[in-house]
């Protein structure tokens, strides 16, 4: 049988994603005007939608071989295929120039159903190191949550959406997804050396 380990690269599509996702949000929100907007949006969902089909792809693959050990397939396989779906879905939104809010809504649910698989990770103890495994699924969790309000900024003029707390929309996105892309990060390049030494 053919060996296939997809696990490092999928936590670095999960890295790079909140990294990149930070990035094109708060471009986005920054923008000059509508035009300027658009076309960081329109950018930003090239790098998304690549990141989003291989997340799709592979983690059907891992939905279907369950190639981890038993239930961590259904913790991990689940939440990697739906934030795929969400990234796919995005860099769409984001390339046909539509309102965002819908996916913003998407987006929402995925969070909140992350978070509760993280919950579910931490309780269960599927983890040599459940808290960082919390830690990830929440970060990535709120980042889905405030995706939402934060769709609903870019969807209205500039000057409409810099108001109140409104303000720390874009801001803690950003600061929730980059903490998690870069948790994903560290613990895929803590793994490298055991999974380059089991490799057959």
């Amino acid at each position: 049988m053919v060996f296939v380990d997809l696990l490092t690269s999928q936590l670095l599509s999960v890295g790079f994603s909140g990294v990149i996702l930070a990035y094109v949000a708060l471009c986005a929100y920054l923008s000059k005007n509508k035009d300027d907007r658009a076309a960081n949006l329109k950018a930003g969902a090239i790098p998304l939608a690549v990141l989003g089909v291989y997340m799709l792809a592979s983690g059907l693959y891992g939905q279907f071989t369950w190639p981890l050990p038993g239930s961590y397939n259904i913790l991990f396989y689940d939440v990697y295929v739906m934030f795929g779906a969400v990234l796919v879905g995005l860099a769409l939104a984001f390339h046909s120039a539509v309102k965002l809010k819908y996916m913003g809504l998407f987006g929402l649910m995925f969070g909140a159903t992350a978070m509760l698989y993280g919950a579910f990770g931490y309780q269960a103890s599927l983890s040599s190191a459940p808290s960082i495994l919390f830690g990830l699924y929440a970060l990535f969790g709120l980042g889905g949550i405030l995706g939402y309000p934060l769709t609903l900024l870019l969807d209205v003029e500039k000057s409409k959406n810099r108001q109140g707390a409104w303000q720390l929309v874009p801001w803690l996105f950003a600061l929730a997804v980059t903490l998690g892309g870069l948790l994903a990060i560290t613990i895929c390049l803590v793994a490298v050396p055991a999974h380059l030494a089991s490799a057959p």
